[in-house]
């Protein structure tokens, strides 16, 4: 349950970054952000096993 609370949080931080930074939502940058939020779901989930 973590892991999803830490990829949402990192999607939603990541579009508001990038709609602070162009002015605006794109569909590039919805992807964009939910790729960065899967990768890092995943890496978390990696370290919650490992450790």
């Amino acid at each position: 349950m973590s892991t999803i609370i830490f990829a949402f949080s990192i999607f939603c931080g990541w579009l508001i970054f990038d709609v602070v930074k162009h002015k605006k939502v794109t569909l590039e940058s919805v992807v964009s952000s939910l790729v960065i939020a899967v990768v890092a779901g995943v890496f978390w989930w990696l370290l919650d096993l490992v450790f």
